[in-house]
C-alpha cells in the first residue's frame, strides 16, 4: 500500500480527500511540518530533500511529489467511476486546468505567502488583495454547477476542498461570491471530508505543530 507522509491540515489533506473520496487505501504516516519531524522517526528531509510535504511513497520505492501529481496518481487508482477521470476522458484535462490552478493560484500563490513567518503584513496583504480576482472567476465557473467538473466531486475539487480549510486563517473573504460560497458548504458538509477535517484537527493538537494559527 502506498504511503502517504501527511502533516494535518496542509495540503496533504488533499491527498487524503482524493483517497477517502475515490475509496483509494493509503498508509498515513504522520509528521510535524514545523519541525520536519515524522511520528515514526527521523527527519521529513529523508524523504522529501525540500522538507515539504505532500509525499507518496509507492511500493516499489518509487516517490511522488507535489500535491497535484499526488492527487491525480490517488485518482487514477480509484476504482469509483464516477470520481476517477482518465487521460481518455474529455474532462481529463480540465480537471488537470483545475488541480493546477489551485496549485498556482491559490497554494503557491496565496498561501505560501500568507503563512509564511518571515513575510511583512504589508506583502501578505498585497498578496490577499489579488484573491477576488480568483474567486470572481471561480464563481463565474461554479455557476450551474454542483462541482468544478460539473456534477461528480474529482480529485480537482478534492484540492479546491483544502483550499477552504485554510481560507479563514488566511484571512481571506469569498463570502461575496454567492456560486463560491454555496460550493463551500456543499463541499465541506461531505460526510467523508468532514471526518478527515475533523482526524487532522485532533492529529495537529496531538503533534503540537500548530502552523496556522498565526497568520
Amino acid at each position: 500500500m502506498a504511503i502517504l507522509y501527511h502533516a494535518p491540515l496542509t495540503c496533504s489533506l488533499a491527498a487524503r480527500f482524493a483517497a477517502a473520496e475515490g475509496g483509494v487505501p493509503l498508509d498515513i504516516a504522520p509528521v510535524n511540518l514545523a519541525t520536519k519531524e515524522l511520528a515514526a522517526g527521523g527527519s521529513l528531509y529523508e524523504i522529501n530533500p525540500l522538507g515539504q510535504v505532500s509525499v507518496l511513497a509507492l511500493d516499489d520505492g518509487t516517490k511522488l511529489t507535489e500535491t497535484s501529481t499526488v492527487i491525480n496518481w490517488v485518482q487514477s487508482q480509484s476504482a469509483n467511476e464516477d470520481f476517477r477521470v482518465d487521460p481518455s476522458d474529455p474532462d481529463y484535462f480540465q480537471m488537470l486546468r483545475w488541480l493546477a490552478f489551485c496549485a498556482t493560484e491559490l497554494h503557491k500563490g496565496l498561501f505560501r505567502v500568507v503563512f509564511y513567518q518571515e513575510a511583512t503584513d504589508e506583502v501578505k496583504d498585497r498578496v490577499r488583495a489579488l484573491a477576488p480576482l480568483r474567486f470572481e472567476l471561480l464563481d463565474s465557473h461554479l455557476k450551474g454547477r454542483d462541482y468544478l467538473l460539473g456534477s461528480r466531486f474529482t480529485a480537482a475539487d478534492a484540492y479546491l476542498t483544502w483550499f477552504f480549510v485554510l481560507s479563514g486563517y488566511a484571512q481571506v473573504d469569498h463570502s461575496r461570491y454567492p456560486n463560491l460560497e454555496a460550493y463551500r458548504q456543499r463541499v465541506l458538509s461531505r460526510p467523508a471530508i468532514k471526518a478527515l477535517i475533523d482526524s487532522d484537527t485532533q492529529m495537529d493538537l496531538d503533534l503540537k505543530q500548530n502552523l496556522f494559527a498565526a497568520a
